[in-house]
C-alpha cells in the first residue's frame, strides 16, 4: 500500500509539473494567454455536456490502457493495439449489422465477445511467433497493425460501405443496441460500467490469482519464471490474447457508445493507450486517472478551439510534455537504483 501511495505521489507531482509546462505551451502560442489557460483548465468543468463528453472519451482510453498494461507487464511489447481495435471494431459491428432483427441482449454481447476475440487473435499470433522463430513483438505487432488499416479501410469504402455517409464508414445498426446515456445531453454512456469492471476484475487478477503472478514474473525476468517451472511461452501468449482483445472490445464499446458505426479513420485510441499504460506503471487503478487525464487535455483542447484559439496540436504537445517528465521520472529511478548497487 505504502509503494501504491509513493507511486501515486510522484505521478501527481509529475502531472504538476506537465501541465505548468503546457500553460506556458499555452502562454506562448496564444494571443489571448488568460483567456485560453481559462478555457482550457476549466472548460471541461464548465457543464454536464463538456464534463460527460470527458469522461466519455476516457472510457475506450482506459481499456486501451489496461490493454497495454497486461502485454507490457509480460514484457509484450504490443504496439499493435490501434490496428486490434481498428479490426475487432470493425467485425464487431459487421455482426451487429448482421443480428440488426435480434434483441439488443443477444446481438451487443456477441459484437463485443467477437470483437475481443478477434483483437486478441490478432495480438496471439504475434506471441505465437516470438515462441515459434523468436520475432520480435515490438515489430512484428507493429508491422501487422500496419498492414491491418488499408485492409479495414478497403471495406469500409467498399463492400461494407454506406453510400449515404460519403465517406468511409460502415452502414448502421440497430440503434436500439447503443448503449444507454448517462449525463445527457452529453455522450457519456454505460459503457463506462464496462470499462471499471475490467479495471476491478484485472486489479484482482494481478494481485489475487496465479495468472497475475505468472505474467509479473515472467515481465521480470522470463528465464528466473522460466526454471521456476513457470510455462512462460503459454504466460505470454495468454497476455497478448487479453491484451488484443481488449484492444478489439475498445474498439467495439467505442463504437456501440459513440459513434453508432464504424468508421474509417484512426481513433487513436490505441496509440494513446500505450504512454496511458506506462504511466500507470501498469497498474489497472492507476489507469484510470491516467486515461481522465489524458481525456482531460483532449477535451480543454477542443474546449479551447471553439471559444479561444487553442488547436488540437497543443494538446499533442502537452499530452507528450506529461509522457516525456514521467518517463524521466522513472529514468530517474533507475538510475538512483543503479548508483546503489554500485556503491554496494
Amino acid at each position: 500500500m505504502n509503494k501504491f501511495i509513493s507511486s501515486l505521489k510522484r505521478l501527481f507531482i509529475a502531472i504538476v509539473f506537465a501541465l505548468m509546462l503546457g500553460a506556458v505551451i499555452i502562454i506562448i502560442t496564444s494571443s489571448k494567454p488568460s483567456n485560453a489557460i481559462k478555457i482550457f483548465f476549466l472548460g471541461p468543468f464548465s457543464n454536464k455536456y463538456f464534463f460527460g463528453n470527458m469522461i466519455s472519451y476516457a472510457i475506450p482510453l482506459i481499456i486501451s490502457g489496461l490493454a497495454a498494461s497486461i502485454a507490457f507487464s509480460a514484457n509484450m511489447w504490443n504496439m499493435g493495439l490501434e490496428g486490434q481495435l481498428y479490426i475487432g471494431g470493425l467485425c464487431g459491428t459487421y455482426f451487429a449489422c448482421q443480428m440488426s432483427s435480434y434483441p439488443a441482449a443477444i446481438a451487443i454481447p456477441i459484437a463485443l465477445i467477437v470483437s475481443f476475440l478477434v483483437g486478441g487473435a490478432i495480438a496471439a499470433v504475434s506471441s505465437y511467433l516470438k515462441t515459434k522463430w523468436n520475432i520480435n513483438v515490438f515489430l512484428s505487432s507493429l508491422l501487422i497493425a500496419n498492414g491491418l488499416f488499408p485492409f479495414v479501410t478497403f471495406f469500409l469504402e467498399g463492400p461494407f460501405n454506406d453510400p449515404k455517409a460519403g465517406f468511409a464508414a460502415s452502414p448502421r445498426f440497430n440503434q436500439n443496441f447503443m448503449f444507454s446515456k448517462i449525463l445527457s445531453p452529453s455522450e457519456l454512456h454505460s459503457g463506462l460500467f464496462i470499462a471499471l469492471g475490467f479495471v476491478v476484475l484485472f486489479y484482482f487478477i494481478r494481485r489475487q490469482r496465479v495468472l497475475g503472478y505468472e505474467i509479473k514474473i515472467t515481465g521480470e525476468n522470463a528465464l528466473f519464471a522460466y526454471y521456476g517451472g513457470v510455462p512462460t511461452g503459454r504466460v505470454e501468449i495468454i497476455a497478448m490474447f487479453l491484451s488484443g482483445g481488449l484492444a478489439g472490445l475498445a474498439g467495439m464499446i467505442n463504437v456501440f457508445g459513440s459513434t453508432g458505426r464504424m468508421l474509417g479513420y484512426m481513433s487513436m485510441i490505441g496509440w494513446n493507450g500505450i504512454p496511458i499504460a506506462i504511466i500507470a506503471r501498469y497498474d489497472p487503478i492507476i489507469v484510470v486517472p491516467a486515461a481522465l487525464l489524458f481525456s482531460f487535455i483532449q477535451k480543454g483542447a477542443e474546449a479551447g478551439a471553439l471559444f479561444a484559439d487553442i488547436t488540437p496540436q497543443v494538446a499533442q504537445l502537452i499530452q507528450a510534455a506529461i509522457f516525456y517528465i514521467i518517463t524521466a521520472e522513472g529514468l530517474f529511478d533507475f538510475i538512483g537504483i543503479w548508483k546503489r548497487k554500485v556503491v554496494k
